[in-house]
């Protein structure tokens, strides 16, 4: 029996539930990978995505499967984006950072607890995700990012995120992306405020050197998940070709507005 016949006769109400997956990985000698990309090409939904359905079609679906995104830092807004990006089915991610959880993460960033202190970010987030998806593919990079040396790895993926928390770094690397036109999301947290801009240069909104504000306001949990949502929405959008953020936002968690800058 080939694969995709077996695939066809073990959906439920044209669905294909995970556990599926999992015997055609016996049968077939086969990666979940594989059994998924399957699937999707001959127009079977995985179970797991039933819900994405009347927002995202099944075409799309595989399209968010072979996409590549690349996040640039792994703590507040870059998990948060990864698990996102994750349960709604973008196959392939990179992620960057070559710091570990510490006790002040705790409040606010994805995966960090007493058991992972010490431990690379961007090593607990792939065995994290992996568990929440195993179809994605996650590759890691516990260094901190370079713009220049890392210049041919911007040019291999689809979309890259900026979760970084040095506003040099993140001008050095939004102009990196713009000079190569490579679609980029931007954001930025301090307080009950977040501030959003895709594949534009961020120099506009840096106008002042030196750390960013987060540093004399906070980083509270709720602003942190509303901007990497933001973000996450961002990307999809990039990815499926659908209209997006032309000029920059700020959203004002304590007025509950959103303002274009």
């Amino acid at each position: 029996m080939e694969l995709l016949t077996f695939l066809k006769e073990q959906t439920i109400d044209g669905f294909l539930p995970l556990q599926a997956n999992y015997e055609a990985i016996k049968r077939f000698s086969c990666t979940f990978q594989e059994t998924e990309k399957m699937a999707l090409q001959n127009g079977i939904t995985p179970l797991r995505y039933k819900r994405n359905q009347k927002t995202i079609s099944i075409e799309e679906q595989y399209t968010l499967f072979q996409a590549t995104v690349l996040i640039v830092g792994c703590g507040g807004l870059g998990g948060f984006v990864a698990e996102i990006l994750t349960r709604i089915g973008v196959g392939n991610l990179i992620l960057c950072d070559g710091d570990v959880f510490e006790e002040h993460n705790m409040n606010r960033q994805n995966f960090s607890s007493p058991k992972t202190l010490g431990r690379f970010k961007a090593e607990v987030l792939k065995e994290k995700l992996e568990e929440i998806n195993p179809a994605v593919h996650i590759e890691t990079m516990t260094r901190f990012f370079e713009p220049q040396t890392d210049a041919l790895l911007i040019q291999e993926v689809d979309v890259i995120v900026d979760a970084l928390d040095n506003p040099d770094l993140k001008c050095l690397l939004a102009k990196l992306c713009y000079e190569k036109q490579k679609a980029f999301v931007h954001g930025a947290i301090a307080g009950y405020y977040s501030q959003f801009s895709t594949s534009a240069l961020l120099e506009p909104l840096y106008a002042q050197k030196g750390d960013g504000v987060e540093k004399k306001v906070g980083n509270p949990s709720f602003t942190v998940c509303f901007a990497a949502s933001i973000q996450s929405t961002e990307v999809v959008k990039l990815l499926l070709g659908k209209p997006h953020l032309q000029t920059p936002l700020m959203g004002d968690l304590w007025e509950y507005e959103l303002i274009s800058l």
